[in-house]
């Protein structure tokens, strides 16, 4: 188990993707300042309910995140890269005195590496077509060059519910993961 400081997203973020975020509030700030003097990352999690800014309750699952880039924008603003890495489910959280959220964690195994199956062509088709309007977004993602990146983007691009992104952040084996999303497409397509 490990301590780790909490930033709370009103999106989902998988393995592999890398995310900009402005940071403004203090807590956020001394959050990426101890990141940054230190070299370490800090966690993210999906909102269950409430907002960035202020109170926020977020689903169990989360992603710890380094910061790949930073820059100073305008009026104070922080801008900064994340890219995410390692998953954890949340045993426990608390509220440091600046408001930062601290989540006790437990880790998630890595998963081992898979091809992707010459079966999956048809979701490269649709991850390839996704990232076209995804540019909008300024995600960045690394090449597909395994069954595991394949699942993480599309987890990232597809028009999914927080309850199914979850689920999916959940999923220990990429598979089975592309096997759910493949199944499920069609559905997910029309909502």
């Amino acid at each position: 188990m490990s301590l780790i400081p909490l930033f709370p997203l009103n999106m989902a973020l998988f393995p592999g993707v890398t995310l900009p975020l402005r940071i403004f509030e203090q807590r956020y700030l001394r959050l990426v300042t101890e990141s940054l003097k230190s070299d370490t990352g800090f966690g993210v999690a999906l909102i269950r309910s409430g907002r960035e800014v202020g109170p926020a309750d977020v689903w169990p699952l989360g992603l710890y995140v380094r910061i790949v880039d930073w820059s100073q924008g305008e009026e104070g603003l922080l801008h900064i890269d994340v890219a995410g890495t390692s998953r954890f489910r949340i045993l426990d959280t608390f509220l440091e005195e600046d408001g930062l959220r601290m989540a006790e964690v437990e880790w998630l195994d890595e998963e081992d590496s898979h091809p992707i199956p010459e079966h999956c062509d048809g979701l490269l088709a649709v991850l390839n077509e996704l990232k076209q309007h995804a540019a909008m977004l300024a995600l960045k993602f690394a090449p597909v060059d395994s069954a595991e990146a394949l699942s993480w983007q599309l987890a990232q691009l597809l028009p999914l519910d927080d309850a199914a992104r979850i689920e999916l952040l959940a999923s220990q084996d990429p598979l089975e993961r592309l096997a759910h999303i493949a199944d499920n497409l069609d559905r997910w397509a029309k909502q």
